[in-house]
């Protein structure tokens, strides 16, 4: 007995969109779980495969592979009258002491890290590469290798594994429910060499100069068609340390004025922009005066300063004796600070400023809405009891699970395109991009600072 016409179906319709297939009572926009092909450059094997793994031993690796006994979990929600159809493949929870994996103990390859939520970090080896590769699945028995009853692979349940995020699953399952002769492990070859993203960035990037690109080099070379070359202008020192260190360029002092190289004597007189390099001004205690503007990088002055124009500050600027006016608002009378949700600014009389937390701190409103009767994709779903404008609407603070599964919020658009699962349509409503089932249960929370 073979894949009914469905399944094979839905398992190439599926894994073609980026789904995987839990059961064949979910239509494509209703599975949770992703999938994927091995195309993107961070999940296609960057290192040759071993077409002979060995197998004597699990956590053995030849080359690039690493032969596992993963631990299967059911997926809830993948289940029908007939039994329970999904299962997952998670790492063990000893793998970091087990395994010699340069990588252990470093996301991805951490204990018990689930195969299918890494986007492709981890992947089982298909049978593409051997038929060695074959996943061979368990009921019963221990962590020990090739414990418990094997499940052939013409086994009367027509299994499938999902080898890219690894999930299994069967399509009649041994029994109703919690059957003694569900997967409880599987056997299979984890990779655990480079992706071709970390080969190709490792070999030097592309491999070639970009013909459009424009290089800054410090000696002609005649090799590259838009490059231009650096040459000290005045004012500008330069010293070059060799190849593998450092080419440092630094100002003349004795061209260009500075407060760690040049010296004054006399008076100073400035009347158009007053700038400073990153040092105090040493010896400004009396009264001091500018006509245009001061721009200051960490500046300290004493005594009676007065500005005719703007006090532009990239640091700090000490007053000793203090400043007067207001410091919340621009020449202009626009506010430069602003108060977020729950924070309250105060300016006072004199010019000081109070910023409070306004409000009673963060609250949490978590509601449940089981469905009586079913509601077509696409059309308002009530959620009376809660209120999403108390947030803007803000995705980041408010949460839907669906029969206990996380959704993925976005737009109208992207609700029609079934690019995501939900869009808040209102204040207190919900489109979702599938049918919505009598005894579904919504859980919303919402998340107010």
């Amino acid at each position: 007995m073979g894949y009914d016409a469905k399944t094979e179906r839905l398992i190439s319709l599926k894994k073609l969109a980026g789904k995987a297939q839990t059961s064949n009572d979910k239509g494509l926009a209703n599975e949770g779980l992703p999938s994927g092909l091995t195309v993107s450059s961070n999940t296609v094997f960057g290192q040759a495969i071993s077409t002979s793994p060995a197998s004597v031993a699990l956590y053995n690796i030849t080359g690039q592979v690493e032969l596992v006994r993963f631990p299967t979990t059911f997926i809830a929600g993948s289940d029908t009258s007939d039994g329970r159809h999904g299962f997952e493949l998670k790492l063990p929870s000893d793998y970091e002491s087990n395994s010699s994996n340069p990588g252990k103990g470093t996301y991805p390859f951490v204990n018990g890290q689930s195969i299918n939520i890494t986007s492709g970090s981890l992947q089982l080896i298909p049978t593409s590469y051997s038929t060695d590769y074959e996943a061979k699945p368990f009921y019963g028995g221990t962590s020990s290798k090739d414990s418990g009853t094997q499940i052939p692979i013409l086994d009367a349940r027509d299994w499938y594994m999902d080898y890219f995020n690894g999930i299994m699953f069967q399509q009649d399952p041994p029994g109703s429910g919690d059957h003694a002769n569900n997967p409880d492990y599987v056997e299979a070859y984890l990779y655990i060499g480079k992706y071709l993203d970390t080969v190709v960035s490792e070999a030097g990037g592309s491999g070639g100069a970009d013909p459009n690109a424009k290089y800054l080099v410090l000696q002609a070379t005649g090799s590259l068609s838009a490059e231009r070359v650096f040459t000290d202008g005045l004012g500008i020192d330069s010293s070059d340390a060799g190849a593998g260190a450092a080419f440092t360029v630094g100002i003349d002092n004795a061209v260009v004025a500075t407060l760690t190289g040049s010296q004054f004597s006399g008076n100073v007189g400035v009347t158009g922009s007053f700038t400073v390099g990153g040092k105090p001004l040493p010896g400004i205690d009396t009264n001091f005066f500018i006509s245009g503007s001061i721009h200051s990088i960490g500046t300290s002055i004493k005594g009676t300063s007065v500005f005719g124009g703007d006090v532009l500050a990239s640091g700090s600027v000490t007053a000793i004796t203090g400043l007067t006016g207001s410091l919340t608002r621009l020449k202009n009378g626009t506010p430069y600070l602003r108060s977020g949700t729950g924070i309250s600014i105060v300016t006072g009389s004199v010019g000081e400023i109070t910023i409070t937390r306004s409000g009673s701190g963060v609250s949490r409103n978590k509601k449940s809405y089981k469905i009586i009767s079913p509601v077509s994709a696409g059309v308002n779903v009530s959620v009376a009891s809660s209120d999403m404008s108390i947030v803007d609407y803000d995705p980041n603070v408010i949460d839907l699970l669906l029969n206990g599964q996380m959704l993925l919020s976005g737009s109208a658009a992207e609700v029609s395109s079934s690019d995501v699962d939900y869009t808040v349509s209102g204040a207190s409503s919900i489109k979702f991009a599938f049918d919505i089932k009598i005894d579904d249960l919504i859980t919303l929370t919402i998340l107010r600072l």
